[in-house]
């Protein structure tokens, strides 16, 4: 058995209680980091760069995990507005959630799905998801179905995600299961977080039927085998790539056609070249292959030599240049004061008389 030491209570974080009763089982070890952190500078701002700093967690883990906070409504944005969520159960018959002009939100009635402009929607409370549970048959086999694809039970906040995404991201109950599914497999079946962020980007591509879900995974899949070829060349513990970095692989292989050599040859000369190695710096020789339309190693080695050859063509110029310069500066001016051999001259023509000196 264990109590607070009250000796320690000067500088004391207050967090809600909401996150201990509801969170705790449910958050992963760098949320609960995060939301610690933020607690702790409750009377100021912060960035993604301070907490990674703080708290020893990647950047972009930060990132997933801030994001989750605040969809889970604990964080704002530097310049947002709280938004204050009406706890009365909406009127009978009622077919819209009643929300702040500020950020309206559109509970859809049962019929075609569709999608809203991308502002962020207001989360449900309790009440407003029992309404659409006791109104919308497909909101229940939502909710019911998501819990076995899972493998656990989800509470109030998850609910609300998985609704929104449904009734305001415009995502069939069918399409928001496959994401569950596919994040379950991911070993993420915890994380709400993100199952949304992958149903708020299929919204905003439209990936909105089983057949191009079929089509998104498939793209996933192969972009995952590629990174699992990648890492073992080059020595990287991670299983799967971040969502940052998923970005990244996704367009080298998937849209521009790169081989794994291909990557692991930009990483060994990022890591090579770059002061501070990073993905970004990849990306930009990655850029720079796919505009000259360099495919493999040997085009990587040949644009490396063509390289070399006009920086030594272009040394070799600027030292003739130089040379000539040089050259010009030496050559004697014929009316310069300073030309020694014209004042010799001079001096052999003119010689001077000199005065007899009186007594």
């Amino acid at each position: 058995m264990y109590k607070i030491n009250p000796t320690k209570y000067a500088g004391v974080t207050v967090i809600p209680s909401e996150i201990a009763r509801n969170h705790l089982k449910l958050s992963s070890l760098n949320q609960l980091k995060v939301i610690i952190f933020a607690y702790s500078k409750a009377d100021t701002v912060f960035s993604d760069e301070e907490i990674a700093a703080a708290t020893g967690i990647k950047k972009e883990e930060v990132a997933d995990a801030l994001f989750y906070w605040k969809e889970q409504g604990f964080l704002l944005t530097e310049n947002e507005a709280p938004v204050i969520i009406s706890t009365e159960a909406p009127a009978e018959k009622q077919e819209a959630m009643p929300v702040s002009e500020e950020k309206t939100v559109s509970v859809l009635p049962e019929t075609k799905t569709q999608k809203i402009p991308a502002n962020n929607p207001v989360k449900l409370n309790y009440t407003e998801i029992c309404t659409r549970v006791a109104e919308s048959e497909s909101v229940r086999i939502l909710l019911n179905e998501a819990q076995l694809r899972l493998g656990r039970t989800i509470g109030t906040g998850d609910q609300s995600s998985l609704i929104l995404l449904h009734d305001y991201y415009g995502l069939p109950v069918e399409v928001i299961l496959v994401i569950c599914e596919f994040a379950a497999t991911r070993g993420k079946s915890s994380n709400m977080n993100y199952i949304y962020k992958i149903g708020v980007d299929w919204s905003t591509r439209e990936i909105d039927t089983l057949e191009r879900a079929d089509e998104e995974l498939k793209l996933i899949e192969k972009v995952n085998s590629v990174w699992s070829s990648f890492a073992s060349q080059v020595k990287l513990s991670s299983s799967h790539p971040t969502s940052a970095q998923e970005k990244y692989f996704s367009q080298w292989t998937n849209e521009w056609g790169f081989s794994v050599p291909m990557l692991v040859l930009a990483y060994e000369e990022m890591m090579a070249n770059a002061e501070k190695p990073g993905f970004q710096y990849m990306h930009r020789i990655l850029t720079s292959w796919h505009k000259k339309n360099i495919k493999t190693p040997e085009d990587a080695e040949n644009e490396k030599i063509r390289f070399r050859k006009e920086q030594d063509e272009k040394l070799l110029n600027k030292s003739k240049r130089n040379k000539s310069e040089d050259k010009k500066e030496l050559t004697p001016d014929p009316n310069a004061s300073y030309d020694i051999l014209r004042a010799e001259q001079r001096a052999r023509q003119q010689v001077p008389k000199l005065k007899k000196r009186e007594r």
